[in-house]
């Protein structure tokens, strides 16, 4: 057993009265986010989608703070969890199913993991999963010790899942204890970029960073993606983010437009909106518009 997590970014962002702190965590069988969110509201038809057709995968997601509602309007009080599709909260698209989850505190651990891996039928028309007080017990530790990278929580966390029959048991104990010295040094020069969300970092930078070349810098950034499967790269990841934060911003009490702009990054709200209607999202005014109507 290993005492930290190699692969760790958090960020965290405040905006009128309401607050995010997210921590990314990857490893080579799972990854996932853990959410803190105060006075914020997540709603899928606003998600901008993950590029690329959708994975067979489940994506674990358990509310412990907050409501989760339906399309239906069936709403559930936390602690809920669902396995969803791929298709419902990556690959998001106009015939998916939605949902939201809202409330002056709303914490959300949402892992991915292969169908191989999972012990329970996928996506929302399963219904909500049976999970033991253990398990939840389990996951509460997530919110401090995933952002602290410690390891220990994560695992009690997968052997909890395990525990409510929801992964394999064996999971827990695939996490890789460390990584090749190029991928850690590569993602210690990526970690920043969460905090900014994408930010506008070029290859040249990273690699001016890290006395490296630009082409051994590409070869890292691929060979990272390729393991921890992140489709198009760090910073397509990232940019897709972006997008969601904003669009979760956008239903704070008391910020406007420009203000979620200038917070995720953007030059202008106009430069917002453009990358909005690119990812073939409604404009931000009428995101913020519904969501506050919600």
């Amino acid at each position: 057993m290993y005492d930290r997590l190699v692969l760790v970014a958090t960020s965290e962002v405040r905006i009128a009265d309401a607050r995010m702190k997210s921590t990314l965590v990857l490893d080579r069988a799972v990854r996932g986010m853990v959410v803190m969110r105060d006075a914020l509201a997540f709603d899928t038809r606003f998600a901008a989608p993950i590029p690329g057709k959708a994975d067979k995968v489940g994506h674990v997601f358990l509310l412990l703070a907050g409501r989760f509602v339906m399309a239906n309007n069936e709403a559930f009080q936390a602690p809920v969890g669902f396995v969803l599709a791929d298709e419902e909260i990556e690959r998001v698209g106009p015939k998916s199913r939605w949902f939201r989850t809202d409330g002056e505190r709303a914490n959300v651990i949402q892992f991915r993991f292969d169908l191989k891996h999972l012990r329970v039928p996928v996506g929302l028309d399963a219904g909500p999963l049976k999970l033991s007080s253990s398990t939840i017990d389990a996951a509460l530790p997530m919110f401090d010790g995933a952002a602290r990278g410690d390891a220990s929580v994560f695992v009690r966390f997968l052997e909890g899942l395990a525990g409510s029959s929801v992964i394999t048991d064996e999971l827990a104990r695939t996490i890789v204890p460390s990584e090749p010295e190029n991928l850690a040094r590569l993602w210690s020069a990526l970690t920043p970029l969460y905090q900014e969300y994408g930010g506008t970092t070029s290859l040249k930078q990273i690699a001016s960073l890290l006395d490296l070349s630009m082409r051994q810098v590409g070869r890292d950034a691929k060979e990272l993606a390729k393991t921890f499967g992140l489709g198009g790269g760090f910073r397509d990841m990232l940019l897709v983010l972006r997008l969601r934060v904003a669009a979760l911003l956008l239903s704070a009490s008391g910020a406007t437009v420009a203000d979620v702009a200038r917070c995720v990054g953007y030059g202008s709200p106009i430069a917002m909106a453009r990358a909005f209607r690119d990812a073939k999202l409604p404009a931000p005014s009428a995101i913020q518009d519904a969501m506050r109507a919600s």
